[in-house]
């Protein structure tokens, strides 16, 4: 039997893996959905070699996708073919410690670690293709959390983001149920012990730890007061809690939130016109152009301009609107 202390020395240790998963190979590639790509790397600024595939489309936008934790880039294929039929070029990634990415085994700052995997797509995404739209970030369940606190100063590069079942308000919330319903790869026995109370609470607050970030990111000191986002959320999600992703959205004046039938990362394939529709509406509304950034904006978070506030952006406070085909509550 476990007792406390077990449990948290084992909470604490478990912790550690999530942010270091078994490798999955890719399943499929973009050949499989009809998408000419190229395979090439990208170095972060802290040395991380990380493999990306490059899907060039007609020069709408630019769009950087991510994946889940455990997962591959070869997982957001069917999201990549939507952004792709839209008309934009995609660079999908496989986050550090996963898929054919290098590894990081350190503990601590893994935020802006996992941030830093992002800003270097969003490099070497605008070096290759300058002179298309607005660059764009799609996250999906825990990398959408470093997808958000990409936001976390007040220039960015990204026009907008998009983020698909997460991130929550509350961080150990999020991550106590994330463990507990299965959201993080683990092996059996692992997930076995986190039964224990102790072991959920150390796992949590040793992950919260090691992320180390101020979160969520406050809007009226950082872009993402400015930036529009797109919160897609599965009413039915049994990994996170729904409420915590309105709560988060209800933070930020430029945010919306879709509330679709359906389960975790789940959207894409079990309600695919909704799903479809809100992502096309939102991304429609994209200025066509890239802001042109400011004679003051020359630090390195300053690529195209200060934020979405200087490209005149359209204002909309979440629950104000609805999107085709989708049906959502108001954010409380």
């Amino acid at each position: 039997m476990i007792g406390e202390r077990l449990g948290a020395l084992i909470g604490r240790r478990l912790a550690a893996r999530l942010f270091r998963p078994p490798r999955r190979p890719h399943h499929r590639r973009p050949a499989d959905l009809g998408l000419e790509a190229s395979a090439d790397t990208v170095r972060t600024a802290d040395g991380i070699e990380l493999h990306v595939w490059l899907v060039p489309g007609r020069g709408a936008g630019t769009a950087i996708v991510g994946h889940g934790i455990g997962l591959t880039k070869s997982a957001s294929l069917r999201h990549a073919e939507l952004l792709h039929e839209l008309g934009y070029h995609v660079l999908l990634f496989d986050h550090r410690n996963h898929g054919r990415s290098g590894s990081d085994r350190s503990r601590s700052g893994l935020a802006d670690r996992f941030s830093r995997d992002i800003a270097a797509c969003i490099e070497t995404a605008t070096e290759r293709w300058p002179d298309a739209g607005p660059v764009v970030v799609w996250g999906f369940s825990f990398s959408t959390f470093p997808t958000l606190y990409s936001l976390r100063t007040p220039a960015t590069p990204i026009h907008a983001i998009l983020c698909d079942s997460g991130p929550g308000l509350e961080l150990e919330p999020m991550l106590r149920r994330f463990v507990v319903d299965g959201g993080a790869q683990l092996p059996a026995a692992a997930r076995s012990a986190l039964r224990h109370p102790a072991a959920v609470a150390a796992f949590a607050s040793t992950a919260v730890s090691m992320l180390g970030a101020t979160w969520p990111p406050d809007p009226a000191s950082s872009a993402s007061g400015t930036t529009p986002m797109l919160f897609l959320v599965g009413t039915e999600d049994e990994v996170l809690d729904p409420a915590q992703v309105r709560a988060l959205g209800a933070r930020y004046p430029h945010a919306r939130v879709a509330e679709l039938p359906t389960g975790h990362l789940l959207g894409i394939k079990e309600a695919a016109p909704e799903y479809r529709a809100a992502v096309a509406a939102f991304l429609a509304e994209l200025p066509s152009r890239r802001p042109e950034a400011s004679a003051e904006d020359d630090g390195a978070g300053a690529v195209a301009g200060a934020g979405a506030a200087d490209a005149d952006w359209p204002v909309a406070r979440p629950g104000e609107r609805e999107y085709p085909g989708v049906e959502r509550g108001r954010v409380p």
